[in-house]
């Protein structure tokens, strides 16, 4: 009945919605509700006509709601009433259809479909009314057949340049038997120009290349030319004089260090006078006083060297490694063009490569106090919080930071602040790889860096007392725009918990659980991968992917076996403490897709399995997974799911935690009112053991049945999004229990709904 009554409000919303949308379309005219684009040319998807559609209809939620539409009708006609201004500010205005606009669509699409090589091509807008003051328009496409290059050539009276391109013609975008295709020629402009920067032709410009192409051969074929023309010079009398592109070589690299960019503008060439200079391994270093940074540094981030022919992906890459040192907070790679060395030989053509650095402040402090969510638990607290980017002049990046908090661990007795906190962590990270062997080119072609890092975590939780010391030493570098790696060889865990609660203890003190939350050593190498597409300002669908394998115990093992006797339970230890082993690997997939301007779509995957064995016969707590929570299964309670089908209802607390963790989330992300965002969700995925336990019934991972174990929630969030970071808040909604019994899991088909199935969780930044 509940569920009834809920399906009539919402109708009459949307009734409400839809009888209102014209409400500010004039007479006489008709609000576009649909534009629909139908087409008989294979291969050109529907988005790709998009940019050439001039006027589109307004935008929709959640599949169909004109939700913005609707705001803006709901101000009023006194616009001097600041309700009246936010609303249509906030909302969009209703899209009238204009004739106009409409043909001006038709030109587009045609002029598109001719760049498309489809030259026969027609293109048809008609509309169809709907109802009074509605209409859709239809823009019918009959691409006919489309031309075909049938021979393509490269043509130049630059006898050098024509050389070097057909060198190339592998490579060449445009080819004999292809589709004709006018955005294939400004793709083929751009690539010849880039691949001429890369062989020496500084300055060489796409203006100089331009196509001819003859269509008058019949049977939908065309002959297409690629034409390169000399540079240009103009002379006093009006006239031009031609002249072969040079090509251009480096002659000198000049480094200018502590550049004050105010003085640099009144006089540069006194102001550089006044510098002292350093020639090391080739290069100039010019520099006002003291040089904050050793040349060795500078030195290992560049490509660009003396002698070498002009490169415009070195000088990129030069920018790249520069800013990656994070010591400069501006750079500046310039070239001019010098009189050529006395020993220098045919018609090249010299420059001299200046890099103007100017430094960014090396030192910062801060001192935080914040309110803070991890996975679900609210709560406060501080941090303080030192950073230096170049502590021995060699831009090593050093970072101390102080912490304390006090959080709201979620139990099933509500309580206060239960969960203290109490953390020191410092790290430093060199930029350049650790090893007992030189890796100089490694340096310039995957940017490497090693950290050296230690920590120390006490943790009072409501079911254990917990103190984390940690120490370790990793490798990371970046494999290309994509790709970056993180490598730890070695990394030590030493963890003492204390001071387990009864309730707890009476659970896991006969199984094998207790191992997990008794005093254990870890130590072992872990390796990270993560491919990620994002860019950051550019609304653009993207993929990331992060892959982690870790190990634990090996090297313990070895030298345990070697120079230590089992104790009489028949395992070892090191330091006095029982060592853990294990394997563990996990992968996390994410998409997110840009539907319009105020939707889009993120989808997740992550699957993870941890395997014990040999010293300690169980993961460790802190290397299980867990489900629930604010980044999770948002229907459950942090650490509240599985593993698999089992409840703990008889503790006091959430502490359910698994061997393997599968989980899939899709959620729909959608603009409403300024900083305020809507969301809809669902969540399925759960935790489990990789064998069955009497204390932990149901618990066990298999393959015939592990399905019926999933989790599946749903439902709503909202996100204020302050630019820096976003606030969220979401009410996720139990749709199937896997600790119902069977039959009866999935809730809306057996029962109504009642306040435990809500969970609500607050957090900083989007889920995933």
């Amino acid at each position: 009945m509940r569920s009834f009554r809920v399906y009539i409000v919402l109708v009459s919303v949307l009734i409400l919605v839809g009888c209102k949308s014209t409400r500010n379309v004039p007479d006489g005219s008709y609000l576009l509700t649909k534009v629909e684009v139908k087409n008989t040319a294979k291969g050109i998807s529907k988005d790709a006509y998009k940019p050439f559609i001039k006027q589109h209809s307004n935008v929709t939620i959640l599949g169909g709601l004109k939700f913005h539409l609707w705001l803006y009708n709901l101000a009023g006609k006194d616009s001097s009433k600041w309700i009246n201004k936010k609303l249509k500010s906030s909302g969009e205005a209703p899209i009238v259809y204009d004739s106009f606009l409409a043909d001006q669509t038709t030109d587009q699409l045609s002029i598109y479909m001719r760049n498309k090589g489809y030259y026969h091509s027609v293109v048809v807008d008609s509309v169809k009314k709907k109802r009074a003051k509605k209409l859709k328009v239809i823009y019918d496409i009959n691409a006919g057949e489309q031309f075909k290059v049938n021979d393509f050539a490269v043509q130049s009276n630059d006898a050098d340049i024509e050389a070097l391109v057909q060198s190339d013609s592998l490579n060449s975008l445009l080819k004999n038997g292809s589709p004709f295709d006018v955005t294939l020629h400004d793709a083929e402009r751009d690539r010849i120009t880039k691949y001429l920067q890369e062989n020496g032709y500084y300055g060489f410009s796409k203006e100089a290349i331009h196509f001819k192409v003859d269509t008058t051969l019949g049977n939908y074929l065309v002959n297409d030319s690629l034409i390169i023309s000399k540079a240009r010079l103009e002379i006093t009398n009006g006239e031009d004089s031609l002249y072969n592109h040079p090509t251009y070589n480096i002659k000198d690299v000049y480094f200018r260090l502590g550049v004050d960019p105010k003085k640099v503008v009144k006089d540069q060439n006194e102001y550089f006078a006044g510098f002292d200079t350093l020639k090391y391994k080739g290069l100039y270093f010019l520099h006002d006083g003291e040089m904050n940074v050793k040349p060795e540094v500078i030195y290992n981030s560049n490509y660009i060297v003396p002698g070498q022919t002009y490169q415009a992906s070195l000088v990129k890459r030069t920018h790249s490694l520069l800013s990656s040192l994070r010591i400069y907070r501006f750079i500046n790679v310039s070239f001019q063009e010098v009189q050529a060395p006395d020993t220098a030989k045919g018609d090249v053509k010299w420059l001299q490569c200046n890099v103007q650095l100017v430094p960014a402040k090396p030192q910062s402090y801060a001192v935080e106090i914040e309110g803070i969510n991890s996975s679900g638990n609210l709560g406060a607290g501080g941090n303080i919080k030192y950073q230096h980017k170049n502590i021995f002049k060699g831009a090593e990046e050093f970072n101390v930071n102080f912490g304390a908090s006090a959080q709201n661990q979620q139990t099933r007795e509500k309580e206060g602040f239960n969960t203290v906190e109490v953390r020191a962590e410092t790290r430093i990270i060199f930029p350049k790889f650790w090893m007992p062997f030189k890796v100089s080119s490694f340096r310039k072609r995957y940017n490497p860096k090693t950290s050296l890092g230690g920590s120390y975590n006490y943790q009072r939780r409501p079911d254990y007392t917990r103190t984390i010391a940690n120490a370790r030493i990793g490798y990371l570098w970046k494999g290309n725009k994509y790709v970056s790696h993180s490598f730890t060889p070695f990394g030590l865990n030493y963890v003492i918990v204390s001071d387990i609660h009864p309730e707890f203890w009476e659970q896991i003190k006969d199984n094998y659980l207790q191992y997990s939350y008794q005093d254990h050593l870890i130590g072992g190498l872990s390796y990270s991968i993560v491919y990620n597409e994002q860019q950051v300002g550019v609304r653009k669908n993207f993929l990331y992917a992060n892959f982690n394998f870790s190990e634990g115990g090996n090297i313990f093992d070895l030298v345990a076996h070697s120079f230590l006797n089992k104790e009489e339970e028949g395992y070892y230890e090191v330091l006095g403490i029982r060592y853990a082993q294990f394997i563990k690997g996990d992968i996390d997939l994410r998409y997110h897709q840009y539907v319009n301007s105020v939707n889009s779509i993120a989808y997740r995957m992550f699957i993870g399995i941890g395997f014990p064995y040999g010293n300690l016969n169980v993961l460790p707590f802190e290397e299980r997974y867990f489900s629930g929570g604010a980044n999770s299964i948002r229907a459950w309670p942090v650490r509240g799911l599985g593993p698999g089908s089992f409840s703990s209802d008889s503790l006091s607390f959430y502490n359910q935690v698994g061997d393997i963790k599968i989980e899939f989330n899709i959620e729909h992300r959608f603009k409403l009112i300024g900083a305020l965002e809507g969301a809809v969700f669902l969540d399925v995925g759960n935790v489990y053991n990789l064998r069955e336990e009497e204390s932990q019934p149901g618990g066990k991972f298999a393959f015939n049945n592990f399905v019926e174990k999933l989790a599946v929630g749903t439902g709503l969030g909202a996100r204020f999004d302050m630019k820096y970071f976003v606030f969220r808040l979401d009410m996720g909604v139990k749709l199937k229990d896997p600790v119902l019994p069977k039959g009866e899991r999935w809730i809306p088909a057996n029962r109504a709904f009642v306040w435990d199935d809500l969970a609500f969780n607050f957090a900083i930044g989007y889920p995933f």
